[in-house]
């Protein structure tokens, strides 16, 4: 709490500083401090009383539901949208209790009790303040609230920050989520029965034929642009080297050798920088789509959709990446029987059915997760597979059955290749060959290792004059060998390999490669990606369907969410529901009930769809890079997968709002009002896919976010009504979708309403309908007080700028058709134009 003090002074400081007097309120001291004192108190209250939830809640998941139920009662229950003396006797203790209703009255009778407002018109009994508190609800036995109720506000939040203290650190203390395994390494979730019956199915293996590949690369450079200047670096340095199909290369080196580097520039991973030399395949130029065909990459954090099951996330790579035209693999069949052989390969079987799962959730373990990354490589039958520290952060024994797995593959005629950090000398063993570099990308040596290392041994005793200690790793001997720079003469060890016979022979090797390639063995394709276009969409449609349906938490949640919310705000109404006359009050209350409903759903959506876009899009990234699918693909299995609950969420949430509150007029205005809506979450989820496709992190998506939400919150025409703006304000109201969602359901709503609206003393609906004082005291019957329609009330609030009637409704959908249409190219062309790496 107290660290949160420094941040929050400031933001308050800066934030209502600039609204205080851009906005023009009380121009004395008393009143800007005042009004800072409030801001700041409730900001602590608030980041307090949510941390309650943080202490006690078992995931993410439960924080952001359980905040967004408190934030909506906030702000309905405030005074802001639903007036004080509209809500009803069900629902007022909430306002009691709620932080912001009371920094809200303080804030309101701070200004309005203010010498600014202590005019008193002839006439009148009250001031132009108190008429100002009387017609917002701000009353209590009839009379306006009065400046102590701004001493009261302060001592209310103060105590409410002692409690939400005290709960959260008894929270704290009392509540222990441990973190859920479900995974384990044995596979105990399957029974052994099944496990042996699957075995039984796989006695018909699937071989499905592939060209062995031996990739040579001779003078590969990479320079990147320094960060301080326009200089360039070097990373890696002419590095020559051959990776031999049936063999396992490790590359090792210091850290920030650039092996990872390396082995990035040779799979055409990078992005960035100027890559230089010369990659071959069996003797033939590199070719960017034949080689992602024919490769494969395991990154060292790789990432998997976590609701789908190990069978599923192997199969789905191996339909997009098995090519239907080879004789082996005559039907989808083949290809599950193949994705099993696979799995036995891996030892996964056991495993099959199980969820891959995160961090949260639970699911698989760090090893079983690699090995199930190695998988999803292994099932396109590649040629040769790269990858990125596949030990790193095992044990021994995990780190053993990896590297047993890589073994059996390499074993099978492919070409292997892992960088390694720090390995045990039983993982080291089964390697063939080693690719050694320093820092600065130099080769210091590259060759076969021998039996135990011997042939790696002898090279650096005879050349350091240090013996290796008898039980002693050979690979950690190497590096710390290698540690002292230079040979016993004084000579730098990448120039001693240089001038080695073993960098003769691999010269010539490379050399051989080139100059007696088999034609026979150039690996060509003769389209860019192994299966059709339609069975690319058609998969990755029905993969993102399947992961929304399993995503409970995502869509279950914001359906069930956005049902409660329709019916708290409707229930506002209940005990008067569709009154046929009512007060300025009661429909401005209805007005900004409209606007909060619309507003809520948009931020539950565009909120609690961003970290779901963020796995999906850097899958989408992997799955990319291997030349599985296009940005089309997922750009139209995205819109596919989320119309569904799009329209089910709306379709839920207006169902019970307009039921329960008795806005409803004709079937068609409730079926429009259902379109706009239906508009609006569709267009916050489809814009906050498109904000994590443009941005690199979430932080910043969740600022994309942000700003999105404010446009629509300030610029709809509720907070700041059109007649209002002007300049630069004109046109963020005219940009933003919020105003024609709202103008939508508005118009939808209250076209040929007639009912009546009674008019309040000194409001712009009485001066609209040119009332008299005396047609103005609430002493009278309705029937001789001034009134007029809603529709004439909708003209007055809106400034004619809301023209109610069908014409206006037709121009609001194409506007907001056309917002929809913009939000998918941009996804479509986030997705094309960037690669965010994580």
């Amino acid at each position: 709490a107290i660290a949160l003090i420094p941040q929050a002074l400031l933001d308050v400081f800066v934030f209502g500083t600039l609204i205080y007097w851009m906005v023009g309120l009380a121009p004395t001291a008393a009143n800007y401090f005042t009004f800072i004192c409030i801001l700041f108190l409730f900001t602590l209250v608030m980041n307090q009383s949510l941390s309650i939830f943080a202490a006690v809640a078992p995931s993410t998941s439960n924080v952001q539901a359980l905040s967004a139920c408190v934030l909506l009662f906030n702000v309905l229950f405030c005074g802001f949208i639903v007036f004080p003396d509209v809500i009803p006797s069900y629902y007022i203790w909430i306002h009691w209790i709620t932080p912001l209703a009371w920094a809200y009255r303080a804030l309101v009778v701070n200004e309005f009790q203010s010498d600014e407002y202590n005019d008193i018109a002839e006439g009148e009994t009250y001031s132009k303040g108190d008429l100002i508190l009387i017609s917002q609800g701000f009353t209590i036995d009839g009379e306006p609230f009065q400046k102590e109720w701004v001493v009261y506000g302060f001592v209310y939040l103060i105590v409410f920050f002692g409690i939400c203290l005290y709960l959260t650190g008894f929270g704290l203390f009392m509540v222990r989520h441990d973190g859920d395994s479900k995974g384990s390494s044995s596979g105990d979730d399957v029974p052994e029965e099944e496990a042996s019956k699957e075995e039984e199915e796989l006695s018909e293996e699937v071989s499905i034929p592939f060209i062995p590949v031996t990739l040579t690369f001779k003078d590969v450079c990479y320079d990147v642009e320094s960060s301080t200047g326009s200089d360039t670096i070097r990373l890696l340095n002419n590095a020559n080297g051959i990776f031999e199909a049936g063999r396992m290369c490790a590359l090792m080196g210091e850290s920030g050798a650039g092996k990872t580097t390396l082995m990035d520039c040779i799979a055409l991973r990078k992005n960035t920088g100027e890559i230089t030399g010369e990659i071959l395949l069996n003797g033939y130029e590199q070719e960017e789509a034949a080689f992602r065909r024919c490769s494969g990459y395991v990154e060292q954090f790789d990432v998997q959709s976590s609701v789908l099951t190990v069978r599923e996330t192997v199969l789905f790579s191996a339909r997009l990446r098995l090519d239907s035209s080879n004789p082996a693999i005559q039907s989808d069949e083949d290809k599950r029987r193949f994705v099993d052989q696979v799995l036995k390969t891996l030892e996964l079987t056991p495993l099959a059915n199980s969820v891959v799962g995160n961090d949260e959730s639970g699911g698989l373990s760090f090893e079983q997760k690699k090995r199930l990354s190695i998988a999803v490589e292994l099932a396109a039958s590649p040629s040769i597979i790269f990858l990125d520290e596949p030990t790193s952060g095992l044990d021994a024994r995990a780190a053993l059955i990896v590297t047993k797995a890589l073994r059996r593959i390499a074993d099978s005629g492919r070409t292997v290749i892992a960088t390694i950090h720090q390995p045990s000398s039983a993982v080291f063993d089964m390697f063939d060959d080693l690719l050694l570099l320093k820092k600065g990308g130099r080769v210091v040596f590259h060759g076969e290792l021998g039996r135990e290392s011997a042939h790696l041994v002898k090279y650096f005793e005879a050349r350091s004059g240090t013996q290796i200690e008898r039980g002693e790793n050979p690979a950690n001997w190497m590096l710390k060998v290698m540690s002292k720079g230079s040979d016993k003469d004084g000579k730098d060890f990448s120039e001693v390999y240089n001038g080695s016979d073993e960098s003769e022979y691999i010269t010539q090797k490379i050399m051989d490669a080139k100059e007696k390639r088999d034609p026979s063995k150039e690996v060509k394709f003769e389209t860019q990606f192994a299966a059709p276009s339609h069975t690319r969409r058609m998969q990755y449609s029905a993969r993102l369907q399947t992961i929304y349906w399993r995503s409970p938490a995502y869509n279950l949640a914001r359906i069930f969410i956005s049902a409660f919310i329709a019916f708290i705000l409707g229930a506002v109404f209940l005990s008067n529901r569709r009154p046929e006359v009512m007060s300025e009050t009661e429909i401005t209350s209805v007005l900004a009930t409209m606007f909060i409903s619309f507003i809520i759903s948009g931020v539950l959506s565009i909120t609690s769809v961003l970290p779901v876009m963020l796995e999906i899009r850097d899958v989408f990234y992997r799955h990319q890079a291997a030349g599985m699918v296009s940005s089309y693909a997922l750009a139209l299995g995205l819109g596919v997968a989320e119309k569904y609950f799009v329209v089910l969420t709306s379709f839920a949430f207006c169902t019970i709002f307009i039921s329960v509150s008795g806005i409803y007029g004709k079937l068609g205005s409730s079926i429009a009002f259902w379109g706009f809506f239906t508009f609006n979450v569709a267009i916050y989820s489809y814009f906050g896919q498109a904000f994590m496709c443009l941005v690199k992190g979430m932080g910043t998506a969740q600022i994309l976010a942000s700003v999105f939400i404010g446009l629509n919150n300030f610029f709809s025409g509720y907070i700041v009504r059109p007649q209002f703006m002007e300049g630069l304000f004109q046109f963020t109201y005219w940009i933003t979708p919020g105003h024609y969602v709202y103008e939508g359901m508005i118009v939808s709503i209250f076209t040929d309403d007639n009912r009546t609206v009674l008019a309040s003393a000194g409001s712009e609906f009485a001066t609209f309908l040119n009332c008299t004082d005396e047609s103005l005291s609430i002493d009278l019957v309705d029937e001789l007080r001034c009134k007029g329609t809603v529709e004439d009330f909708i003209e007055v609030f809106f400034g004619n700028e809301f023209p109610l009637g069908e014409q206006r409704s037709r121009r609001d959908a194409i506007v907001l058709g056309f917002i929809l249409v913009v939000a998918r190219v941009l996804t479509f062309w986030a997705l094309k134009k960037f690669r965010h790496t994580s």
